[in-house]
């Protein structure tokens, strides 16, 4: 499950709307599509997972934060994307190494004024993402987050550090007029 302040940046990233539709990929358990279904309650969440157990535990969380906009699909990035048109957000939590189709898709079928949001633990990840976005002729902006929480030993606390994770927020930039931190 994607960690909570790694959630809040990608949800900051996506710039949701109430009506958006989205797109997320490597959806796992759902913590990111449930929040973006909670954000966008007149959209739509395509959530594509791979893994069934995955899915399974999607539907229940589903139930449990009472979400009804959420389409969980099971299957392989980009095929699973059969059926659906166009998005105005695309989330990448995962790919299995498919970036450069995924992103093919995403430029037949995300809206003008799109954008999408990856999340990587790892640099090679990252760097073939960064390098598919070039040749694609997106714009981005990438941001290292790293975090650490406090933990109680004996009676002290002390600061433990998570892994770094890099996001990626990108766009077209003749669509586009980003809300920049810059």
């Amino acid at each position: 499950m994607t960690k909570e302040e790694i959630r809040v940046i990608t949800l900051s990233k996506l710039q949701l709307e109430e009506d958006s539709v989205i797109l997320d990929v490597g959806a796992g358990t759902g913590s990111i599509s449930i929040e973006c279904a909670l954000l966008a309650r007149n959209g739509k969440v395509y959530a594509v997972e791979v893994v069934e157990e995955g899915v399974e535990l999607l539907n229940k969380n589903m139930e449990k934060f009472q979400v009804t906009n959420i389409l969980p699909i099971q299957g392989m990035a980009p095929e699973a994307f059969e059926g659906i048109d166009k998005v105005d957000r695309i989330i990448i939590g995962g790919s299995r190494g498919n970036i450069g189709e995924i992103l093919q898709w995403a430029d037949e079928h995300l809206n003008p004024k799109g954008i999408v949001v990856a999340n990587f633990i790892t640099i090679e990840n990252l760097y073939t993402f960064l390098q598919a976005l070039k040749e694609k002729d997106y714009e981005y902006e990438c941001t290292q987050v790293t975090i650490a929480k406090s933990r109680i030993v004996k009676d002290i606390t002390m600061m433990q550090g998570l892994n770094p994770v890099f996001v990626v927020n990108a766009w077209k930039a003749e669509n586009f007029n980003k809300i920049s931190s810059k």
